[in-house]
């Protein structure tokens, strides 16, 4: 998959130089890369365990090539002048509760150094776009109450937040996260 993305009557937009793209097993190192700064830039200090407690870098980008090779996960990367500054996945939903049309996106991440220019509206809409293809109705995400600012971005996006609940074990604080869904259009 490729994607070209433009602004409003093709004007040039911040998003010009970046390409949409099916995420790789060999993407693994870039998409860690991409997820610990994201995470430090929002977390550090903020949360005691950060950096996290378990796996080294290496152990990280084990454990994403694990996830890129499943053929349970879609992953799609935001490439920009050859390097990889966002990326998102998405399978079928996790949780106790869901339908199997339910699909979930547990990740959504963009290199800070590109926050505020569209990439993860981009990947956010390419996520919806891998749900329809699952031949899902529905698409779930979970966001730690404490990270304001995706709350703001998914709301904006057209989530909703739902009253479920989950606490993160892996972390001193227990830290607390909320779910959010949105409905996908139904083929006729």
């Amino acid at each position: 998959m490729s994607s070209e993305l433009t602004g409003p009557g093709g004007a040039a937009s911040p998003l010009d130089s970046i390409e949409l793209r099916d995420g790789r097993e060999t993407d693994a190192a870039a998409i860690e890369a991409v997820h610990f700064a994201s995470r430090e830039a929002v977390y550090r200090g903020r949360v005691f365990d950060w950096p996290p407690l378990g796996p080294d870098r290496e152990g990280r980008i084990a454990l994403w090539r694990a996830w890129l090779s499943s053929p349970e996960i879609e992953a799609v990367v935001a490439v920009d002048a050859g390097m990889i500054v966002g990326f998102c996945t998405v399978r079928r939903s996790m949780d106790d509760d869901a339908r199997k049309e339910t699909a979930e996106m547990p990740t959504l991440y963009v290199h800070p150094d590109h926050w505020r220019r569209g990439v993860g509206q981009a990947l956010c809409s390419a996520g919806l776009d891998r749900a329809l293809a699952m031949g899902c109705d529905e698409l779930t995400l979970w966001v730690l109450e404490m990270n304001e600012e995706a709350r703001r971005f998914y709301s904006a996006f057209g989530f909703t937040e739902e009253p479920a609940t989950k606490v993160d074990e892996g972390t001193r604080e227990r830290l607390v996260a909320r779910r959010y869904h949105i409905a996908l259009p139904v083929a006729p």
